[in-house]
């Protein structure tokens, strides 16, 4: 899927003609890095792939949002544009949960799924999210990974205000976005004195998680003025400083990186968001080819292209696989075997959604 902006300062933006189709690559290796600690027990830095979708959504919606701000419809379009990406297949995946199988599989419907039912208001209203702030993650974990939707839901919601009243004032958008990535580090850190959560809270509500969003829209900010190239050596120094830091912080807790660890909790998550967005860039501006090869070869991009779908489905497809044992747990080939299954199952739901059901709501959204 291909994505092209305005820039601030110019009718069309070569660069992002250019290098757009990188960003399907990286967003195919985030449900990729999903998937994986889905499925895989020992791979627990899989959940860094949230961020990066955090990221990529920052960058892309920091650009439609610039893209359309002069037309006279601005807010209404962005809107419904969000709506038809997400609500068609996200709905359709309650109903079949909430509704279809309730009724005609009811053997199904377990002690924890009942409970589950019994909380769907929260994922029908795109709020589950606050719902795991506050009591925990529910026992059912079928439908646990919609947290990260509902995030995105009300980043969507505040962020075309941001953009609207201060986009044009190029140095207020800058401090505002680093503000705002602070404020989420000193929420994470802080929000649980003021206010009564769960441990998790840092990782699900949205305000925890601004640094990634605002990394994503700050790494917008330089490549629409095409002053990516003049950082290249800073975004690669920043990217290794930033790993070394997780790697450190690994070392001395000894322990994986994992996002319920304390110090992962508060700060690491800023650290990925440094991470993810100074590799995104360092790899756009790269006048090597490898990692362009790496990131626009067709089959990572084709996991881009239809990663909602895949992230949408991976975790019911293998909750349903393993709960028809067609497998017996214990051994790891047979762990790597229905991870296998469970991918594929997932990546085939996913193209069959694709065209038999989301393009023909995304042919629905307006040109501006």
């Amino acid at each position: 899927m291909a994505y092209y902006f305005t820039a601030m300062d110019q009718p069309v933006n070569h660069f992002l003609h250019v290098k757009i189709k990188t960003l399907d690559g990286f967003r195919g290796l985030a449900v990729i890095l999903v998937c994986c600690y889905h499925y895989l027990h020992f791979f627990s830095f899989g959940w860094t792939g949230v961020d990066l979708f955090f990221i990529l959504s920052g960058f892309l919606i920091t650009g439609k949002l610039i893209e359309s701000i002069d037309s006279n419809h601005y807010f209404r379009s962005f809107y419904l544009k969000r709506i038809l990406r997400i609500v068609p297949l996200y709905f359709s995946v309650l109903l079949i949960f909430f509704v279809i199988i309730p009724l005609l599989l009811p053997s199904f419907v377990s002690v924890s799924f009942k409970e589950l039912l019994q909380q769907q208001i929260y994922y029908w209203t795109f709020t589950a999210n606050l719902y795991d702030a506050v009591h925990g993650w529910p026992l059912n974990i079928t439908l646990i990974h919609f947290w990260s939707l509902a995030c995105e839901m009300q980043f969507y919601l505040v962020w075309p205000f941001i953009v609207y009243f201060f986009y044009g004032k190029r140095k207020s958008m800058v401090i505002i976005l680093i503000a705002l990535c602070l404020s989420g580090l000193l929420f994470r850190i802080y929000g649980h004195f003021f206010l009564v959560f769960s441990s998790i809270y840092r990782y699900v509500l949205m305000p925890c998680r601004l640094d990634a969003f605002c990394a994503g829209a700050l790494l917008y900010m330089f490549v629409s003025r095409n002053k990516i190239i003049l950082y290249k050596k800073i975004f690669l120094s920043v990217s290794l400083l930033a790993l070394g830091s997780i790697l450190l912080i690994m070392a001395i807790m000894q322990v994986p990186w994992h996002f319920s660890a304390d110090t992962v909790s508060k700060y690491g998550y800023t650290l990925d968001a440094i991470f993810w967005s100074t590799f995104i860039a360092f790899t756009l501006c790269s006048d090597t080819h490898l990692l362009q090869r790496i990131f626009t070869g067709s089959l990572i991009t084709w996991f881009g292209k239809y990663s909602y779908g895949i992230y949408i489905f991976h975790l019911p497809v293998f909750v349903i696989i393993s709960r028809q044992h067609l497998l017996n747990a214990g051994s790891q080939d047979k762990t790597w075997s229905l991870a296998a299954i469970a991918f594929i199952t997932t990546c085939l739901c996913s193209f069959a959604s694709y065209h038999l059901l989301e393009k023909h709501f995304l042919k629905l959204k307006p040109v501006r």
